[in-house]
């Protein structure tokens, strides 16, 4: 679910790049047509034809920017064109459309753990790897019913004028004394208690499964001074507006408040990192073609084009070596930034989530 979310902040931000004229007028507008589809869309309302390949993502600036980075790429090379269908891939959406046996997509973008859950239920196809090279991504990055096609990682932020130190860590993320002001967290579980335990001396390595209880101990006594944030605008206004001096947010969105104001900025120290990925819907109408579309999704060029409109990191490594130096510093698996970065289990919240994030709400409601 927390990469679902993303996935819909990341269009979201693209949104105000548009806005703000730092990407051209006719990705604004195709952007903004796209978001009025996004709306109105539902499963089955996307053409889905043998001779195209359709692919589900969150919509708004979203259908221009994979078009740009996925689409026109894939096109070139194959003469096979790429709808983009900003309707959103809910797990829901895709049990239906094959439950039914109508599908209409043939990729989606949905989280490794969406992966894992919709293939334990028999609901999308195994990658076939003997057409996508998993070698194009990074370590552990390609699984069996998903390969990520971007990255991304919530960061401990902070307001450098309102703190006389810099934090660096998570522990400092509890120290009152040290660091006066209210925090802000998410109130989706995925990257949370991962940061209390950090901030608790639990070693990176140690950090899974989680101590529920351990964490909720560390957890409670910070309560008084925490705001939960639903959404990475929500996340970003916050600090904006004077009410939080730190919080755990998506890198993204910390990016952006430091290029609105410098004071605000953060410490990659413990980030914790997340991966998207396709998901092929089983039945999909375009048979095994998706996965040349996806191979193709793989090439740096394109990833790249993605992480400059939308801030969503590259998962072949050897984007790496086009990247400038500003295209690193917000690159969460950038060498300097992933060295002390915790990966987020997607097999231990495909297994658990659903229960702990009902717990989780129930405990910071008190």
């Amino acid at each position: 679910m927390s990469s679902n979310r993303f996935g819909q902040d990341a269009a979201l931000i693209a949104i105000e790049k548009f806005k703000s004229g730092r990407i051209d007028r006719r990705s604004f507008l195709t952007a903004m047509a796209g978001l009025g589809l996004a709306v109105a869309m539902r499963p089955g309302a996307a053409s889905a034809e043998a001779n195209e390949i359709v692919v589900c993502n969150w919509g708004g600036a979203a259908l221009d920017a994979f078009q740009k980075a996925y689409g026109d790429p894939f096109t070139k090379k194959s003469s096979i064109p790429v709808v983009i269908d900003g309707a959103g891939p809910e797990t829901g959406a895709i049990r239906a459309m094959v439950d039914s046996k109508n599908v209409t997509w043939d990729a989606t973008d949905g989280g490794m753990t969406d992966a894992l859950v919709l293939g334990k239920g028999g609901y999308v196809e195994p990658i076939d790897y003997s057409i996508v090279d998993k070698s194009l991504v990074g370590d552990g990055l390609a699984a069996e019913f998903g390969i990520c096609n971007y990255t991304y990682s919530n960061v401990l932020a902070y307001d450098s004028k309102k703190l006389s130190t810099a934090p660096s860590s998570w522990a400092d993320f509890f120290d009152l004394e040290k660091f006066p002001g209210k925090r802000t967290m998410c109130k989706w579980i995925q990257g949370q208690l991962e940061a209390v335990l950090l901030a608790d001396g639990v070693k990176p390595q140690d950090v899974y499964p989680l101590d529920v209880d351990r964490a909720f101990k560390k957890l409670e006594p910070l309560l008084p001074n925490l705001i939960f944030w639903e959404s990475g605008a929500q996340s970003q206004q916050l600090f904006r507006d004077g009410e939080v001096v730190m919080g755990n947010i998506w890198h993204t969105r910390a990016n952006l408040l430091r290029k609105e104001n410098p004071q605000f900025t953060w410490t990659w120290n413990n980030n914790l990192m997340f991966a998207s990925a396709w998901s092929v819907p089983k039945g999909n109408p375009a048979g095994k073609k998706v996965f040349d579309f996806i191979n193709s999704s793989m090439e740096p060029e394109g990833q790249i084009t993605l992480l400059r409109i939308m801030g969503n990191g590259p998962s072949n490594p050897k984007a790496l070596a086009l990247m400038t130096e500003e295209d690193k510093a917000v690159y969460s698996l950038a060498p300097e930034n992933a060295k002390t970065g915790l990966k987020i289990s997607a097999q231990y919240y495909a297994d658990n989530e659903a229960a702990l994030q009902n717990k989780f709400l129930d405990f910071i409601s008190r």
